[in-house]
């Protein structure tokens, strides 16, 4: 439930900051989220086939 609450809580301010960060903070962020999502994806496949 806390994770949920976490979760609503960082998109909702990141909504509320969007707008207002520079263009490369912007990219740095958008590549740190694909970044993170790849290697959730290489970790969940490993240990399905472990």
């Amino acid at each position: 439930m806390l994770i949920g609450l976490g979760v609503v809580l960082i998109v909702l301010l990141t909504m509320n900051y969007w707008s207002k960060l520079s263009d490369k903070t912007k990219n740095k962020t958008i590549a740190s989220i694909f970044g993170l999502i790849a290697i959730a994806f290489v970790v969940v496949l490993g240990l399905l086939f472990i």
